[in-house]
């Protein structure tokens, strides 16, 4: 995430807003760090509609040197931007995440700033749930106490809103992908490679799905249905590469690792269909890229994943886990040049009409316009 001010004439007759986007930076990876991408490239959109958008990153928890950085270095960087801004928009996942964005919460509330808990994770009923009562009275604390909830899907919002307690109720903002939807080629069809493949994007664990991905991989290798794998993310390679190899799949998995620019609009554009298999999903960003470069998406009926793919129109949803099934959804578009170029297409549309960045910072406009009483 840019640790950076954006700079841009207030449009007349408007009220400026000036907005803190907390966050993970410092190279960090994963959905909220794009998500942050994504705004930083949306600054000038911001700009337009007189709000200012400045940014504050924090070290993870993986380590002491980590943790030491948050307490000395993100701190007190928070207490210096918090005093120029009017909203704090907390960008929060579970666990680290989590209470890192309470401690800077806590003094944002003390200095009187209006706050904005954003919801980024598809686990974070299951870590309320399951943390001990002190957290899960923070939590009811942190989400009822922000003067207003978001979540990236509507799965997120009917978790915040069991917080909420009287507040105004949590309100979807989806996420975006400015990266795909500029460089994908309008209309027409994907360019599916030479030798088909599957297309997975994200981190490499079993979070993911990835077992069940091979799985499924090995059963229509089985049946007939030679197509490879190419994974592209970070991770434990070898563990994925040692369980393909079990299966007898190791030469059809390859691993793209992290991808950006024209390698990653390459990798989805020419990709036969794209997979998701997530046990759990808030939202499923990497799947929204493959929509806007015209592929379909086989995920699972999970989270927000199970609103961005429509059902046999743009790809197929199938249960977490089912490696028959998923193999099976697989198999129909792979096999079926017409039903993935009709799929295809109905997912570039989808995407158009409901995620464009426009749209999304739409969203994000209102919410700050709302909390500034409308000015």
């Amino acid at each position: 995430m840019k640790d950076a001010a954006m700079s841009a004439q207030q449009p007349v007759g408007m009220r400026l807003i000036r907005v803190l986007h907390v966050g993970p930076g410092y190279g960090q990876r994963g959905g909220i760090a794009s998500v942050l991408d994504e705004l930083y490239a949306q600054r000038d959109a911001f700009a337009n509609a007189s709000i200012q958008i400045t940014f504050c990153g924090t070290h993870g928890f993986q380590n002491a040197r980590d943790v030491a950085g948050f307490i000395w270095l993100d701190v007190a960087r928070f207490l210096r931007a918090v005093w120029r801004v009017d909203v704090v928009h907390f960008h929060v996942s579970e666990r680290g995440s989590f209470y890192r964005k309470l401690l800077l919460w806590r003094i944002a509330k003390l200095l009187r700033r209006r706050v904005v808990f954003h919801l980024h994770s598809g686990n974070f009923d299951r870590f309320a749930d399951r943390a001990g009562p002190l957290t899960r009275r923070a939590v009811a604390w942190f989400v009822g106490g922000a003067d207003a909830a978001v979540g990236v899907s509507a799965a997120c919002t009917r978790v915040l809103n069991r917080f909420r307690r009287g507040g105004a109720d949590a309100r979807v903002i989806a996420n975006t992908a400015v990266n795909a939807q500029n460089a994908a080629t309008p209309g027409g069809v994907a360019a599916v490679a030479a030798r088909p493949y599957i297309a997975f994007a994200g981190r490499l664990s079993e979070q993911k799905g990835l077992a069940t991905l091979i799985d499924a991989l090995a059963l229509l290798n089985r049946n007939q249905c030679a197509i490879d794998l190419v994974l592209a993310g970070d991770g434990d390679t070898r563990r994925w590469r040692d369980y393909a190899q079990s299966q007898g799949v190791a030469d059809r998995v390859q691993f793209a690792g992290w991808l950006t620019g024209s390698g990653k609009s390459r990798f989805y554009r020419e990709a036969t269909l794209f997979c998701l298999p997530s046990r759990f999903e808030s939202f499923g960003i990497a799947a929204l890229e493959a929509m806007f470069h015209g592929v379909p998406v086989v995920a699972t009926r999970v989270g927000g994943l199970s609103e961005l793919v429509d059902d046999g129109v743009t790809g197929y949803l199938v249960e977490a886990d089912d490696a028959t099934a998923l193999a099976r959804c697989v198999h129909d578009i792979a096999r079926d040049r017409a039903l993935r170029e009709r799929m295809g297409q109905a997912a570039r549309e989808r995407a158009h009409r409901l995620y464009t960045t426009e749209k999304i910072v739409a969203g994000y406009v209102d919410c700050y316009r709302q909390l500034a009483g409308g000015s």
